[in-house]
């Protein structure tokens, strides 16, 4: 069986993220891997109890399991129960590294999909979540999907994408198609070019219609591409999605290394941090069947 996983560090904002995968694992078909990599060291900023077996890996078991099935007895969590079929499953494991450790995990055969929350509550802003989620969403193989806080799970119908370069690669392009299609959504390419530029920049928007209507025999899905003029391009393409109400926002990225990923400022960043919708990032490198299979499996056992 095929899986999503969720990485948390037992922040609110995790817990939001692990609620909204639930419902995109049922859409899905998918299992949930709930995930924590912790350094081996003690936090002094956390009371010494141990549950589990007693050992530190059995501790962080113990929390995991009391992250996903909240008894709503004195702690800040909303009473979740997961969807019936979906199985969930509890992965920790000693790491100096989470994002490598969440790349590595989700690389493996048996994921599918990865679903964080972009960063930690106000009281945790010195945890590993913010940056991990950034370096996992621009080095990951897998479809990452970031979740703000407070942001519910709703039907996909509107879908905002950031038209890029790498928009027209034919692995994402297969994965919205397979999404466009699962939830009948209608799919914007937004293309933000600088007003009062020396030249339009043509050359993405037009390329990508090339690849939709000319290519195997063309989009099957409602879509539209246009370009709206705005200096800052998070700005433009965040201002669209509040036009159209959109339930999703998505942006292609070249997958880079980890390394590079932590030191180079980029446009996910961005987005990640200021929009207040779900933020899908999808990987021009990435084989164009992953989010076809979890789709197809769906379909099959629905119809």
């Amino acid at each position: 069986m095929s899986s999503l996983l969720i990485p948390v560090d037992f922040s609110i904002p995790c817990h939001n993220a692990y609620r909204f995968g639930l419902h995109l694992a049922k859409q899905l078909n998918l299992d949930v891997v709930l995930a924590h990599y912790y350094s081996g060291s003690l936090d002094p900023d956390q009371p010494l109890v141990f549950g589990g077996d007693g050992s530190l890996h059995g501790n962080y078991i113990d929390r995991l399991r009391q992250f996903a099935y909240p008894s709503g007895d004195g702690d800040d969590y909303p009473l979740v129960e997961p969807p019936t079929g979906v199985n969930l499953s509890y992965e920790t494991a000693v790491s100096y590294s989470p994002s490598a450790s969440i790349i590595n995990r989700a690389n493996e055969s048996d994921i599918r999909f990865v679903v964080m929350a972009p960063r930690s509550s106000k009281s945790m802003l010195n945890k590993w979540l913010g940056s991990t989620s950034i370096t996992v969403s621009e080095s990951c193989k897998r479809p990452v999907l970031l979740i703000p806080e407070d942001v519910d799970f709703r039907p996909i119908r509107q879908i905002v994408v950031a038209n890029n370069h790498a928009t027209a690669d034919a692995a994402p392009l297969s994965q919205l198609r397979s999404l466009a299609n699962l939830y009948g959504a209608m799919v914007h390419f937004v293309h933000v070019e600088w007003p009062d530029q020396y030249m339009p920049l043509r050359f993405v928007p037009w390329r990508l219609m090339e690849e939709l209507v000319e290519k195997d025999g063309g989009a099957d899905y409602p879509f539209e591409v246009i370009t709206v003029e705005e200096e800052d391009i998070t700005k433009g393409l965040l201002d669209f999605a509040d036009q159209v109400n959109a339930d999703l926002v998505a942006i292609v990225n070249k997958k880079r290394s980890r390394w590079r990923s932590l030191i180079h400022a980029s446009l996910t960043q961005d987005m990640a941090l200021r929009t207040a919708r779900p933020l899908l990032v999808l990987h021009a490198e990435e084989a164009g069947d992953l989010a076809d299979e979890a789709i197809k499996a769906y379909s099959d056992k629905t119809h």
